[in-house]
């Protein structure tokens, strides 16, 4: 199911558009597909330990999270795993950058 109703942008909304989750963090689901480190395994995470999994050692493609503007529901939460090749460019996948103080 594609998400229901109008943000107001053609594609993605500029960073902090929307109130953050209780974290603090902003724009976690829906704003762009977020890059993770992890390599992808079909069945890493069946076996995986349960705090913190760093996906296997090595592999072919890498873990994207949270969805995008163009995505169904279901993508848009943290939780959902999916994945491309790292060469992979294209307006719905981005990255997450941290400032530490």
């Amino acid at each position: 199911m594609a998400l229901d109703g109008n943000d107001g942008w053609a594609f993605t909304a500029p960073v902090g558009s929307f109130a953050p989750n209780p974290w603090g963090l902003y724009d976690m689901h829906g704003n762009a597909w977020e890059w993770v480190a992890d390599w992808h395994g079909d069945t890493y995470y069946a076996r995986s330990p349960t705090d913190d999994p760093q996906g296997p050692d090595e592999g072919n493609v890498r873990v994207r999270r949270g969805g995008s503007w163009h995505t169904w529901t279901f993508y848009a939460r943290a939780a959902y795993r999916n994945w491309n090749s790292p060469e992979t460019r294209y307006t719905l996948v981005g990255i997450r950058l941290v400032r530490e103080d």
